[in-house]
């Protein structure tokens, strides 16, 4: 099946594995690097819902407990589906994409308004570059 390069808007921007198939999810990027990054977001329950966590690492395990407040999706950049994030992952039945190969831009800043597809053990992940959505990041 040949990838969509646009979809209401959202432009491809990357492929990975699709932890599951979930289907359609939006949101809107925030990126987590750190734990304190993760503790501050989790401080701010209501900004979490319409958040994409983007995040280097599947084995990222800091990231785990913003599972708990049902983020709209998390994209990570390494790590697989059997991971300790992909397992615990599917429990929750959130989007997420690992192990992302973005094409055609080299960062996922924050605020951008993001379209994950989950579709079998593909993840898809489109987005609106130069749209920049309110930011779940709290202040």
């Amino acid at each position: 099946m040949a990838t969509e390069t646009e979809i209401d808007g959202y432009k491809f921007i990357g492929q990975g594995y699709g932890v599951v198939p979930v289907g359609r999810r939006e949101g809107v990027a925030v990126n987590i690097r750190q734990p304190n990054e993760m503790i501050k977001l989790m401080t701010n329950p209501e900004k979490i819902k319409n958040a994409v966590v983007v995040t280097p690492g599947g084995t990222t395990t800091f990231v785990a407990p913003l599972l708990y407040k049902k983020p709209a999706g998390i994209i990570t950049f390494a790590g697989t589906p059997e991971s300790h994030l992909g397992i615990v992952g599917r429990n929750f039945n959130i989007a997420i994409v690992m192990t992302l190969k973005l094409e055609g831009t080299d960062s996922i800043p924050d605020g951008t308004p993001l379209l994950l597809m989950c579709e079998g053990k593909l993840g898809r992940v489109y987005a609106k570059l130069g749209a920049s959505a309110k930011s779940p990041q709290p202040t």
